[in-house]
């Protein structure tokens, strides 16, 4: 122990005096901050442009009122007002915002169809959506491999092409404990980096400190160990510095780059997804063809679905609101399938990717930091249902005065229904996150053992 004492201080003192390397961890702990920084400011902005929205509501409300002064057609007041179905983010988003730069935090709602209002996005630039938001996330799964390769590419190299190793084998010293002393030390700075940055976020997004801390310091451990485990294999394999650099860079450029970017493929061709422009394309089909059908063929379709306003009045008139109404709503219900399709499509394809992560910790990393912080497919799904659900609620508030022929005053506007959906964690992805990483490292560990075992160090 106290042999591995003095190696690994004699690694401190080596690392002090390598100013490369102390001016890459000072970069690596300066994009985190701006990570944290680009995280925290765009989840906040995404918070207060939500926390805007119910004044545009109210604001809405306001100019309807001096619109329809008196009781008014409801019809009229479900055509021109509008509301809002919200995403809120849990604060752990802030550390991962996952698909929160691609999916709207928000979906702007009237009575209309809600197909076309629930894809209805704002314009985004596709340079921005292409190169991807950075956080802290990123700095961890993507840029932390790289110091550790910086740190490890020449863990036995250096001393070998010095001629130090010799020396130092020709002490009574194992191997193991000079291989042991520097690998240790290498990962206290690499934990340290990230243990440091991981708390400066937390702090930052005030996040709850609940179980997910444990769970988010857990990732980032066995992530950090993986590499180290990669980086060990390379070394046991005995080769000059300028190998060891290159064969890292491939391993790394293979599960960062090219095994997401294969499997991205593969998947997309294993589980092909229906095209939602032509899902669009037939609701306005059905809502346009609602115009010229007979009024009497629509409502008796809506009344099958709707038996309790069967007793309704007869429409006689050219146009009336529940017949607008009800078209729309069946245009919905025409293009429902294939709704259907697309999201268990979109789902199929997150499952398939969640199965096959174990080919890539990366993809498998950052699918967990995903799903810790609420910020992956299946939360941006399962908003998309609340908001369906709100769509219904808004529905059987307004029938009523629409079948029922009941005047709309300005009272009943503080009836309306409201939504509001804040991120959960996806906990079991999480946990099959974890034990996957486990397994990675188990396995990248043990061929180091092997190889080490195979090939005991030669100071040639």
């Amino acid at each position: 122990m106290h042999l591995f004492r003095i190696l690994f201080f004699y690694e401190w003192r080596h690392f002090r005096a390598a100013r490369g390397l102390v001016l890459l961890c000072c970069l690596l702990l300066a994009t985190g901050l701006y990570g944290i920084y680009y995280g925290t400011t765009e989840i906040e902005r995404q918070r207060q442009h939500l926390a805007n929205l119910p004044e545009l509501t109210r604001r809405n409300v306001d100019e309807l009122k001096v619109k329809f002064p008196g009781p008014a057609d409801a019809g009229d007041i479900g055509y021109y007002h509008s509301t809002f179905a919200m995403h809120h983010p849990d604060r752990w988003a802030a550390l991962s915002l996952g698909l929160r730069d691609v999916n709207p935090s928000y979906v702007k709602l009237r009575l209309l169809g809600l197909q076309n209002q629930l894809y209805a996005t704002d314009n985004t630039n596709p340079m921005k959506v292409l190169s991807g938001n950075f956080d802290l996330a990123f700095v961890l799964v993507y840029l932390l491999p790289l110091l550790i390769i910086a740190l490890c590419f020449n863990l036995l190299s250096s001393e070998r092409e010095e001629g130090i190793l010799v020396v130092l084998l020709a002490q009574p010293v194992r191997p193991a404990v000079v291989v042991g002393a520097k690998l240790a030390f290498r990962l206290v700075v690499v934990l340290g980096l990230a243990g440091l940055l991981s708390v400066v976020g937390m702090l930052w997004a005030q996040v709850p400190l609940d179980g997910r801390v444990i769970m988010w310091l857990s990732l980032t451990v066995l992530y950090c160990l993986f590499w180290f485990g990669v980086s060990l294999v390379v070394t046991a394999l005995q080769r000059p510095s300028a190998v060891n650099a290159v064969a890292l860079l491939g391993v790394w450029l293979l599960l960062v780059v090219l095994v997401p970017s294969l499997l991205n493929l593969s998947v997309a061709t294993a589980r092909p997804v229906p095209q939602g422009i032509a899902l669009t394309i037939k609701q306005r089909e059905e809502i346009h063809g609602g115009w010229d059908r007979p009024k009497t063929e629509t409502m008796n379709r809506f009344f099958a679905l709707y038996p309790q306003w069967r007793d309704t009045a007869t429409i006689r008139e050219r146009f009336v609101w529940r017949w607008y109404y009800a078209f729309q709503h069946l245009g919905d219900l025409a293009v429902a399938p294939q709704a259907a399709a697309y999201a268990h499509g979109l789902q199929q394809r997150y499952d398939l990717v969640e199965q096959l992560n174990l080919l890539s910790p990366a993809i498998n990393a950052q699918t967990s930091f995903n799903a810790l912080a609420g910020t992956d497919l299946p939360t941006h799904l399962q908003f998309q249902r609340s908001a369906t659900r709100f769509h219904d609620s808004l529905r059987a508030f307004y029938y009523p005065f629409l079948f029922g022929k009941v005047e709309f005053t300005h009272a009943d506007y503080a009836r309306e229904p409201t939504h509001s959906f804040t991120s959960q964690p996806e906990l079991p992805t999480l946990y099959r996150g974890l034990v996957k990483l486990l397994l990675s490292v188990a396995a990248v560990y043990g061929l180091g053992a092997v190889l080490w075992r195979v090939r005991p160090i030669i100071p040639r």
